[in-house]
């Protein structure tokens, strides 16, 4: 019996200690797996982070269109566009200007556009994004600036001022003509700006009857009429680029043709040859007309 009472506790005992290795063996795989899921998860967001490329922003189109400046919105809204990056769930939009002092977040969106609205008029800001997919980012995309206008316009506003500006000066050709085309293009934006945004005493009770800037230049007898400019060959589908270049200067408040810087003082365009003495007519241009080749400003 004693000896059978011995075989049955070496028995025991071997079974309590299988049961304890197999315990061990099963928590220690337990525990690697843990270890092995937690070193997957950081591999795959790190992972992911790699695969996110970085947005690259896309140009501002200037003008002829509201890819970037949506008409009749120019003063307060910029969209802003970038590249589709492979693997983003979406995109956080970051600003700078304005009463945006410092970086900040504006927006995260699904799309690779973004509306940003309530800006200031005439005022630069600075955009850059990044793509996200959960807690994974890219890195910033490089910063673009784009400012505000000065005025609201749309699409027949747009090109009555370039109309005017072309039929004025812009079928002359010649570097000598630049200068004159921003300054006619400074003439005609401000005008519309001191009478709409500054409240001038000057224009403002002559232009308070007309909504839009292409009312002003077509009805209000200070310019021509869209009939005339027609008649004188001075349709949109003729606009120069550089009186385009010279009329986004103008109505953005940016140097843009040929370093020409632009003049918000002048609120008359004049081509006599002569000096005068009036204080609204800012300056006067001698025109090459015959064989007479020769451009210059009298006085400004």
């Amino acid at each position: 019996m004693r000896c059978k009472a011995v075989l049955l506790m070496d028995h025991s005992a071997s079974f309590i200690s299988a049961k304890n290795k197999s315990l061990k063996v099963i928590v220690m795989f337990i525990a690697a797996l843990m270890t092995f899921l937690v070193m997957t998860e950081g591999f795959s967001a790190d992972a992911a982070a790699a695969k996110l490329s970085t947005p690259k922003m896309i140009a501002q189109i200037n003008y002829g269109s509201d890819f970037t400046h949506p008409y009749n919105k120019q003063t307060n809204t910029i969209k802003v566009h970038w590249s589709k990056v492979k693997g983003a769930s979406s995109y956080e939009l970051y600003i700078k200007g304005g009463k945006y002092k410092s970086w900040k977040k504006y927006k995260t969106v699904k799309n690779t556009n973004c509306t940003v609205t309530g800006l200031q008029r005439t005022t630069s800001y600075q955009f850059r994004v990044k793509a996200v997919n959960g807690s994974a980012a890219s890195a910033y995309s490089k910063t673009q600036t784009i400012k505000t206008a000065r005025m609201d316009f749309n699409k027949a506003g747009w090109e009555a001022m370039c109309r005017i500006v072309y039929h004025e000066v812009g079928k002359m050709s010649g570097s000598e003509w630049d200068k004159p085309i921003v300054y006619v293009a400074d003439c005609v934006a401000n005008q519309y700006v001191a009478a709409k945004y500054t409240k001038n005493a000057m224009w403002r009770s002559y232009y308070a009857r007309y909504n839009n800037v292409q009312d002003i230049i077509y009805k209000s007898g200070g310019f021509m009429s869209s009939a005339q400019l027609s008649r004188d060959g001075a349709n949109y589908s003729n606009v120069s680029r550089r009186v385009k270049r010279a009329v986004f200067g103008a109505v953005y408040g940016k140097t843009h043709l040929n370093g020409i810087a632009n003049d918000y003082n002048v609120y008359f365009w004049c081509n006599r040859s002569y000096k005068t003495n009036s204080s609204k007519i800012a300056y006067s241009f001698k025109i090459p007309w015959g064989y007479f080749n020769v451009w210059r400003t009298y006085w400004g």
